[in-house]
């Protein structure tokens, strides 16, 4: 069983794998590069990903990793943000009241106009005041 350099990288860029992942996956094919395709295929169909190094994941942990990493601090912003609002105000008094939440929301959708926006009332002399509710519960 000779697995070359050749193999290797065919493997790398077909599944994304490193060198080492590579060539074990080659050596558990005996150096068939089809059969190898087709045991990490297997592997991904039973819900096993391996990550190299002996660390292998199943898919339901990886989903519980996302959530718990991504979708829990969004959670969390969106609920401060719900409770922060953004007050624009002259000496006069307010023009507008909004939730922090909602101008995040505009300033991704349409930068452009919120930073013309910005400009006008700066430009008017208004300020902008963030405050902030504090909740009972924190």
């Amino acid at each position: 069983m000779e697995i070359n350099l050749q193999q290797i990288d065919l493997i790398r860029e077909r599944t994304g794998l490193n060198y080492a992942d590579a060539r074990e996956l080659l050596e558990e094919a005996s150096g068939d590069v089809v059969e190898a395709l087709v045991i990490l295929d297997e592997e991904e169909r039973e819900g096993e990903i391996s990550l190299g190094r002996g660390i292998e994941l199943n898919k339901e942990r990886m989903k519980e990793m996302v959530s718990d990493n991504l979708f829990a601090p969004v959670k969390k912003v969106l609920s401060h943000g719900n409770r922060t609002r953004i007050r624009i105000s002259n000496q006069e008094g307010t023009l507008l009241e909004i939730p922090a939440t909602l101008g995040i929301v505009g300033a991704l959708l349409a930068p452009k106009a919120i930073a013309l926006s910005a400009l006008a009332l700066l430009m008017a002399k208004y300020s902008m005041k963030v405050d902030v509710k504090e909740d009972a519960g924190n």
